[in-house]
């Protein structure tokens, strides 16, 4: 009997972890969902519950507030874009080129629609001077940044303008474009803009000189 009752003991806290698992993702997908949607400034606590079809006492069972259920949504974005860092680390453009650069460029289009409410509310310059978070995306985006720089640097394509600064409009250029084509509607086919941003890197930064420089087209949905 005491053996059976462990089982059972067991078993119970097993399916109980596994509902607060299921119902603190369900809460992050949703905040995704409505963040990407009405931006950070809008969206309510309501509306997270809302999209999620739970109750307010579940989420504040898990969550502080708005603020800090977006904190744990920017931890799993800063975590990506690490994975991120490491890869474009491993990017050599003499061995890898243009296919290796549009693989890079395709994963950071998927990571910006993954964690397409956390990068709305970056670009909407959402500015939380006491948050935790500061520290930590300061230390991720310098080191996705110092990643480009030494890239750039490795190729030695010669440049008037310094490869920290070429980096850091490389990286504008990245999230400015793949975020209007997948948050803003565009009439540029998303499914296009990989190879093209990656075509047009290679030559700009990464000393394709020899290649054919016709006209870049960016096909547009139908």
């Amino acid at each position: 009997m005491p053996e059976e009752m462990s089982w059972r003991t067991g078993r119970s806290m097993e399916t109980e972890t596994s509902k607060n698992v299921d119902l603190r993702s369900r809460l992050l997908e949703a905040a995704e969902q409505v963040f990407a949607e009405s931006g950070y400034a809008s969206a309510t606590v309501d509306d997270i519950i809302t999209a999620a079809a739970t109750s307010r006492a579940t989420f504040y069972r898990y969550f502080r507030s708005k603020e800090d259920l977006f904190d744990e949504l920017s931890r799993r974005c800063f975590r990506e874009m690490r994975a991120l860092t490491k890869a474009l680390m491993a990017f050599d453009p003499a061995v890898d080129g243009r296919e290796g650069l549009e693989k890079l460029v395709s994963a950071y289009s998927e990571m910006q629609e993954r964690q397409r409410g956390v990068v709305r509310a970056w670009m909407e310059q959402v500015d939380r001077p006491e948050s935790a978070m500061r520290k930590e995306a300061a230390t991720t985006f310098h080191s996705l940044l110092t990643g480009l720089e030494q890239r750039i640097m490795a190729v030695g394509t010669p440049s008037e303008v310094e490869a920290e600064v070429q980096a850091a409009l490389l990286l504008i250029l990245l999230n400015r474009a793949t975020f209007y084509v997948l948050h803003r509607h565009s009439r540029v086919d998303p499914n296009r803009l990989p190879p093209t941003l990656a075509t047009m890197l290679h030559r700009a930064y990464f000393g394709a000189v020899s290649e054919r420089r016709g006209r870049l087209r960016v096909a547009a949905k139908e």
